[in-house]
């Protein structure tokens, strides 16, 4: 199976600061389709991060972070916990459709 995770660093924005992408391939999607998660530096606080995700479901969000590769992690650590909590509702989804089986 092919995979494929890498953290693109984009265009500074009207503030100086880089936005950064987080492109995740579980097949061959194009290029420009598969960006899970961005963020951007915010322009008055070092410690605030701007994101979003149409996988986590974020418009707009901020966290803190004390670096971009804390911000990077953070980000990646929510993905994570978000497919897990898909998982244990789909398994619990499961389960309730085979009990009503029996």
């Amino acid at each position: 199976m092919f995979m494929n995770k890498y953290w693109e660093v984009g265009e500074k924005n009207e503030f100086g600061k880089e936005c950064y992408k987080l492109h995740f391939s579980q097949f061959y999607e194009e290029e420009n389709e598969n960006v899970v998660a961005g963020f951007v530096q915010d322009e008055t606080d070092d410690n605030v991060y701007i994101y979003v995700s149409e996988e986590l479901n974020v418009e707009y969000d901020t966290i803190i972070a004390d670096s971009i590769e804390d911000a990077k992690q953070q980000i990646e650590d929510m993905l994570v916990e978000h497919w897990k909590d898909e998982i244990d509702y789909l398994e619990n989804r499961i389960k309730a459709f085979q009990d009503d089986e029996n």
